[in-house]
């Protein structure tokens, strides 16, 4: 697990941000060298490049009030942590960070240079970009992305915003609009852009979770949560990247960790089950009938299985 650093005498806990903010209503004594290099602003759309130093420890709360992205200029990878209850462990921010408004998250930034291109826009333009619907309704914070298209279409934002040309602002609509929508399919289908194909550290996090923690009920809300991704994708990355629904697949798991409690003759029956996220024996019992075709005393007192 990343352990959060402990906070000093010198590092500063009342820090709360708004990351999608200019910051200029904000305390700003953590930092030295801040400043907005260029800016666009459309309705609830905006985007900027911003740099700066953070040069004192602090850690404290970053709260969003609208969708926010933002991508590393400066070619180095951030070593700031990111804490969210949608994550079981912190995480390190990586070069493409994706924050969704209206939670809260615990922030402990890193003491370096930094040089960002910020995006953030609010629901009005997703309205009008998704037709009154909103798929980033649901979406999860992302402390570190890995979408091609996505970062092509930042980047090119970066550039527009430096060096604007004709008709710069139904450019960087347009590309913000194309940003949105490739953030919306990733937070949704859970897929490389540049294969099709689930991408496998998630089915294998969701895998994880599952084993650890099969004495637990195990909804799938939990799982999306302790996983960083939105319930209702859990299911359907699981199921196209391992071939099997969650639900069959912890049955199975669980069954399989009966098996092999059983073979010993440690623990009682009743603890088997317990272990294995069943709340009553008889459930245990019924589920692992169904399962083998005999009981779990029975298959505790198979030939085999005797010592």
């Amino acid at each position: 697990m990343i352990a959060l650093p402990v906070v000093g005498s010198g590092t500063s806990t009342s820090m709360l941000i708004r990351p999608e903010s200019d910051w200029s209503q904000q305390n700003r004594e953590f930092v030295t060298g801040f400043e907005i290099l260029a800016r666009f602003a459309s309705h609830d759309l905006t985007m900027d490049i911003r740099q700066y130093d953070w040069v004192r420890p602090s850690a404290g709360h970053l709260v969003p009030q609208r969708h926010y992205l933002d991508i590393s200029l400066d070619g180095g990878m951030r070593r700031s942590v990111l804490r969210s209850d949608r994550w079981a462990k912190p995480q390190y921010s990586g070069s493409m960070l994706y924050l969704p408004p209206d939670a809260i998250y615990w922030g402990e930034p890193a003491l370096e240079s930094r040089k960002l291109m910020c995006l953030s826009f609010g629901n009005a333009f997703l309205s009008r970009v998704f037709e009154d619907e909103n798929p980033l309704d649901d979406a999860s914070p992302h402390a570190d992305i890995h979408n091609a298209n996505l970062r092509r279409y930042l980047l090119a934002i970066a550039n527009e915003l430096v060096s604007p040309g004709f008709a710069a602002g139904p450019l960087l609509e347009s590309l913000a609009i194309s940003a949105t929508v490739e953030l919306a399919r990733w937070s949704q289908m859970g897929t490389d852009p540049m294969g099709g194909m689930v991408l496998p550290h998630q089915a294998h996090r969701i895998e994880e979770y599952i084993r650890e923690n099969l004495s637990s009920a195990l909804s799938i809300s939990d799982i999306g949560r302790a996983c960083g991704m939105s319930t209702r994708n859990v299911a359907r990355v699981f199921k196209q990247a391992k071939g099997i629904s969650i639900g069959d697949f912890i049955a199975r798991c669980r069954i399989d960790l009966a098996k092999d409690l059983l073979a010993s003759d440690e623990l009682r029956i009743k603890e088997v089950s317990w272990r294995c996220g069943f709340r009553s024996s008889s459930a245990f019992s019924a589920a692992f009938r169904a399962a083998t075709g005999t009981t779990p005393r029975d298959f505790r007192l198979r030939p085999g299985l005797l010592q």
